[in-house]
């Protein structure tokens, strides 16, 4: 099996033993790393206006912990103090391809877990302060030195500091303190308190895995059971008790309504796999607009054929999320939170449309001999899947 880096465990062992479960230092899981984005280039992001920026100033004129969203300026860098702020830049990963080497090692992750790939620079003392996220990340430090702190265990509902922008821990305990180096890992689970502070100019490269939360779950589910006109049943009480009191809700009434939800998670049951497939593809709203850019005209059969004949390829959009699922000899791609099913179709092409960043004129002539996968392949494209490119 794979080892995970170069720690004497399998990327399944990993799995079993921390993920989800407690931090984990990687040290020089990239060795002699050096960063494809200086902070410079890095500051020029931030200038894009649809590119997600933001600065924290821990110590500003606007008060403590101030947040400010971007697009910036060379003015607003020129102001900032000495030290004590952070900026954070998202999806560099689609921003700048060459960054998606790092993403590599995390490849047995499954591809709709993984959300982006942040980057962030601050100088000396630079922080966001103490916080908690909801989701899996693996802190890359990029350039200097970042000294963090870790709590003991997973916080739920932690106390934060009122009247500031960002929500920052009010007390927090760090049990564990490690200084990362270039090309070490800090491996943290949900929730976990952590607290990182600049030691001297330094970049850090957040590879984070999201997960829709159970109110984002039960919105697609709902709104699909609409969808399907399905879940019309109503609440029976038909062990209905004499009441003493006609305007009270008895605990009787409360287990009539979970055994109504109940049966209405059954009967969305035949649903619950595509509702979760658009969920975990649904676009950003931050990258609606640039996922946008490449939709095109619904390509004919013999437009595909003449530009793999003539040396293009098909890159896959990188501003859409994908994913896939098969069984019984039929498939379906979810794209960009939509679903896209396949009936009597191989396997192998599923994997093709659905896995692959480019898809090159081998690949067309598997495709090709399934004229629904062509058609397929067809709609993609115009929804903007993917876009031309010359070889």
């Amino acid at each position: 099996m794979t080892e995970f880096f170069d720690t004497g465990m399998t990327q399944q062992e990993f799995l079993d033993q921390y993920w989800q479960k407690k931090p984990l230092v990687i040290r020089q899981a990239f060795p002699d790393f050096k960063s494809v984005i200086s902070p410079n280039e890095l500051a020029g992001l931030a200038g894009e206006p649809r590119i997600e920026s933001r600065l924290v100033i821990e110590k500003g004129v606007g008060g403590a912990w101030q947040l400010i969203d971007g697009p910036f300026s060379d003015k607003d860098f020129s102001v900032l103090p000495k030290s004590h702020w952070t900026l954070l830049v998202q999806d560099i990963d689609k921003h700048v391809p060459e960054t998606r080497e790092i993403l590599m090692p995390f490849s047995f992750i499954p591809n709709w877990r993984f959300d982006d790939l942040m980057v962030s620079f601050a100088p000396k003392q630079g922080s966001v302060g103490a916080h908690t996220d909801g989701y899996d990340v693996f802190l890359l430090q990029g350039m200097g030195k970042r000294k963090w702190q870790v709590s003991a265990g997973p916080l739920h509902k932690p106390a934060l500091l009122e009247n500031v922008d960002i929500q920052v821990l009010a007390d927090f305990e760090p049990e564990q303190e490690w200084l990362l180096e270039p090309g070490d890992i800090l491996y943290l689970p949900p929730h976990y308190g952590h607290h990182g502070v600049a030691m001297e100019d330094c970049m850090t490269f957040s590879i984070g895995f999201r997960a829709p939360n159970q109110s984002e779950t039960l919105d697609a589910v709902i709104n699909d059971l609409v969808e399907h006109s399905m879940a019309k049943r109503h609440y029976q009480d038909s062990d209905l008790q004499a009441a003493r009191h006609g305007y009270e809700i008895g605990l009787e009434a409360v287990l009539r309504l979970k055994k109504l939800l109940h049966e209405t998670i059954e009967e969305a049951e035949p649903l619950l796999l595509a509702t979760f497939g658009k969920l975990v593809t649904e676009t950003k709203p931050s990258l609606v607009s640039l996922a946008e850019e490449v939709y095109a005209d619904k390509p004919s059969v013999k437009m595909l054929v003449e530009q793999f004949e003539t040396g293009y390829v098909l890159f896959r959009n990188p501003y859409l999320r994908f994913a896939w699922e098969y069984h019984e000899e039929c498939g379906t791609i979810y794209m960009g939170g939509e679903s896209y099913p396949l009936t009597f179709c191989q396997k192998k092409n599923i994997i093709i449309l659905a896995e692959q960043a480019v898809i090159t004129s081998t690949d067309w002539q598997m495709l090709s001999n399934d004229i629904k996968v062509v058609n397929l392949l067809r709609s993609l494209v115009a929804e903007g899947g993917f876009y031309w490119v010359k070889a």
